[in-house]
């Protein structure tokens, strides 16, 4: 998966500029870096964000675009658009910082342009290098994740806290038993099964992580996990599970 990036710069010289540092920091740091865009206007950008529907890509933007909207709004809408977007503003009005914040942009980092070109390029290759680290670790996070709904509520949690999944004695629901607590929502095993391959089906109603087993009795076919929690596994699964626990 690549991480893409969107410059703009109303001024073409400066712009210009920007290109030629951020292309020679992807070249000699990593190759998945793509800039997607390149534009002196905001007007450009949003067709880009409604065209493609980005998701965790890096905006370098001016604060001051000569345009009805100037970098702080075009943050807004970015935002808007891609909620985990990394936002990087390029200015030389370093007096509207606190309204970027003021406005919960949230911006990355801030670079001065009034700079030695030394440490202008430091700063951008410094922020890029932490808009990546960032982004990785949010895609580590959500590979992780466990994510179902209740009513409106959307939850998330770690995949290595599940005990097990079950039906609920309500139809088209499920149980999940977890290291934190008991939930239970619309859900069907199979689906479930099919996509999370952390969880094994142990029997027909049952699907378990078997991470999270403190105690395991062949003879008895049951799994523990934990003082009076236990589910029993088909007979057939019991070669299955021996593998899958060396």
């Amino acid at each position: 998966m690549t991480y893409p990036i969107v410059l703009c710069e109303d001024q073409i010289v400066q712009l210009n500029q920007l290109e030629i540092i951020v292309q020679n920091y992807i070249l000699f740091h990593n190759d998945l870096f793509e800039i997607q865009l390149k534009t002196q206007g905001p007007t450009e950008v949003i067709k880009y964000l409604k065209k493609f529907n980005p998701k965790q890509g890096i905006y370098l933007l001016d604060i001051d675009l000569e345009n009805e909207m100037n970098g702080i709004d075009l943050a807004e809408k970015i935002r808007e658009c891609d909620v985990q977007a990394k936002i990087i503003f390029v200015t030389t009005h370093d007096e509207m910082i606190p309204l970027t914040i003021q406005r919960r942009v949230e911006a990355l980092g801030f670079i001065l342009k009034d700079q030695t070109l030394d440490d202008y390029r430091a700063e951008i290759a410094e922020l890029l290098t932490l808009a990546r680290q960032r982004i990785d670790a949010t895609r580590d996070s959500q590979r992780r994740a466990f994510v179902f709904s209740i009513g409106s509520q959307t939850f998330s949690i770690d995949r290595q806290d599940i005990y097990f999944i079950e039906p609920s004695n309500l139809p088209h629901r499920v149980c999940l038993n977890t290291k934190n607590g008991r939930y239970e929502f619309y859900g069907n095993l199979n689906d479930l099964e099919e996509k999370y391959s952390c969880l094994f089906r142990i029997n027909r109603n049952c699907l378990v992580n078997l991470k999270n087993i403190t105690e395991i009795d062949f003879k008895s076919r049951e799994i523990s996990f934990g003082i009076e929690l236990s589910r029993q596994f088909s007979k057939g699964k019991a070669n299955k599970i021996k593998n899958l626990l060396k």
